[in-house]
């Protein structure tokens, strides 16, 4: 029996959160997690200073999260499959390079496309506002749209120019979800579902995808998130018994409210 709380998934300013490393650790440790992932997007920068900060208070589980690409369901930008993987040895650089490069690659051509469309935007621009973070994507580019005021909100910054169909959207290329998990086994890690309402399927169809997911190796789904309500729960739950499935925890949290995730 676990003596506190546990969350898989957590982010900080090393990725899209809002709240550093020391922030978090420190609501961690008031608010009695006891067991703590900080899930970075594409790279594992926070773990080192999480494990420092947390001494012997907290457990903090080495992971992350990945996307995958989806275009095998026609609509990738309808269907989103993000995997975490946890326990990862420092292997995962190999995949990480890959999706670096490309990472950068398409925030460059993103700043292209809306040069183009007389949006006056630079890659200094989203360094400088990128908030020293070794990692950079379309989130800081987003970031740098709106101090730059072009828009008022990340979301208007999305739905404006960087979504599917809008003149800064770039597609990146990912592995897909099934060479992801085989990947991410092969680097040592534990792969899991996250927030797997985010799948966008109709029950049926989910339930063949994510058993296709286990016969690459899928290890857990990430049952208890704020987005699944009691039904779905449950019938997470009723797969991970069916497949043998770990059934995990995670808040997704990315920055701190007057109400804490935890």
């Amino acid at each position: 029996m676990v003596d506190g709380i546990i969350d898989l998934h957590v982010h900080s300013k090393c990725s899209d959160g809002f709240d550093d490393v020391k922030k978090i650790i420190e609501t961690a440790k008031r608010t009695n997690v006891k067991y703590l992932s900080l899930t970075e997007h594409y790279n594992i920068s926070s773990y080192k200073l999480a494990c420092e900060l947390a001494g012997d208070d907290i457990e903090i589980i080495k992971g992350i999260e990945l996307g995958t690409d989806m275009s095998i369901y026609n609509d990738e930008n309808k269907h989103i499959c993000h995997i975490l993987a946890y326990y990862i040895s420092n292997d995962i650089y190999k995949l990480l390079d890959l999706y670096e490069v490309n990472r950068y690659n398409c925030a460059l051509e993103t700043i292209r496309l809306l040069n183009k469309n007389n949006i006056c935007i630079t890659i200094e621009d989203v360094l400088d506002y990128s908030r020293e973070k070794e990692s950079i994507g379309r989130y800081d580019v987003a970031i740098a749209l709106k101090k730059l005021g072009y828009v008022k909100s990340i979301n208007e910054a999305y739905s404006n120019y960087l979504n599917y169909g809008e003149m800064g959207y770039v597609k990146r290329a990912k592995l897909d979800p099934f060479e992801l998990i085989r990947r991410i086994l092969e680097y040592g890690g534990v792969p899991v579902l996250a927030h797997p309402r985010s799948l966008r399927m109709k029950s049926e169809e989910e339930v063949k995808f994510i058993r296709k997911l286990v016969d690459e190796g899928l290890s857990g789904i990430e049952v208890y998130n704020p987005n699944n309500g009691k039904e779905r729960r449950n019938r997470y739950l009723k797969l991970c018994k069916e497949y043998g499935l770990v059934p995990t925890v995670g808040s997704d949290y990315h920055r701190r409210k007057k109400k804490t995730n935890y």
